[in-house]
């Protein structure tokens, strides 16, 4: 790869890295500023949520400007120029030696290839033959998380030429984890809940045959990814599925934040109802969790008896 390229791609690199820093720092200085309507559970998530828009906005912005070392060219029209090889290249650089992963221009530039097809099975050998795990990996010197970048890069090109081919394989591999590391759950959401439509009854059939073993491992992913496309377009397919999850679900509380995120009343006289049935049985982990939920939805808790006594007192 071209020398000016790599220097325009660490400059980009370096410069959102302090953006970001510089953002993070602005609103930690504006700790009472949490707007009211917004749904982040505290204002560390708000923080870093608006801090990594305002960052990712002047990304796009910076790839944009005319650089002197690609000839006045922007990164978004310098990519564009490239061979299919240079720039399965510059993927790959970004995707390992980047902090901030691989910018939308490379991204784009791939995915607008004329020879689409050979984008896609440069995807779909990046995908299928990276190690999914620890154990794969066939050079004990790689780390696993750096060689997974790739795998992640190749999904955002897939999902930019709006290509849901691998979606069936995807989850295939997905759900034969025991446990999902949390970067490859993180990686494979972004491609998941890019095709809702043909997304969601692939996950619903997972989640159906899982039920009888408590919907744990890869099936609570599932549930989170649910309920992000339904945050974007609720539908009462995906209430239904959070319903189910919740019913089997052997760690309730992954649930519950869920419904309460989703955030359909609906739910509200479903979560009472068991906390008055399983006055005995439940935990204060999940009691405290439903009605935290109760009242995010919009729910009165004045009518549900506390088994701990406590939750009324401290939330009055």
């Amino acid at each position: 790869m071209r020398d000016e390229i790599k220097k325009v791609l660490d400059r980009y690199d370096q410069i959102a890295g302090l953006i970001l820093d510089q953002k993070t720092d602005e609103f930690a200085d504006r700790m009472y500023e949490k707007p009211p309507n917004e749904d982040d559970a505290t204002y560390e998530a708000y923080l870093q949520r608006v801090a990594m828009e305002e960052t990712e906005e002047q990304s796009r912005q910076m790839e944009a400007e005319p650089s002197d070392l690609l000839g006045g060219q922007s990164m978004n029209e310098y990519f564009k120029t490239l061979p299919f090889s240079e720039l399965t290249s510059v993927l790959e650089y970004c995707a390992l030696e980047l902090d901030r992963g691989v910018p939308s221009s490379v991204v784009n530039a791939l995915a607008s290839c004329d020879d689409s097809s050979a984008v896609r099975s440069y995807a779909l050998d990046v995908i299928t033959s990276a190690a999914w795990t620890d154990a794969e990996l066939k050079d004990e010197d790689l780390l696993f998380e750096m060689e997974f970048q790739k795998v992640k890069a190749c999904f955002n090109v897939l999902a930019a030429m709006n290509d849901s081919s691998l979606l069936k394989d995807v989850l295939s591999r997905f759900m034969s984890y025991d446990q999902v590391p949390d970067f490859v759950a993180d990686s494979i959401a972004e491609y998941i809940e890019s095709f809702p439509s043909e997304s969601v009854p692939l996950m619903k059939a997972y989640l159906e045959d899982n039920k009888d073993t408590g919907l744990k491992g890869p099936c609570e992913d599932l549930v989170i990814m649910i309920t992000n496309i339904g945050k974007k377009a609720q539908s009462d397919e995906i209430y239904d599925i959070l319903r189910m999850a919740f019913r089997y679900m052997e760690n309730k509380i992954y649930a519950v934040i869920c419904i309460a995120d989703y955030g359909d009343i609906k739910a509200v006289p479903m979560l009472k109802s068991y906390i008055n049935r399983h006055q005995d049985t439940i935990s204060r982990d999940l009691f405290y969790e439903m009605m935290s939920a109760i009242q995010n939805l919009g729910g009165d808790i004045s009518d549900i008896s506390d088994p701990f006594g406590d939750f009324q007192k401290k939330y009055k």
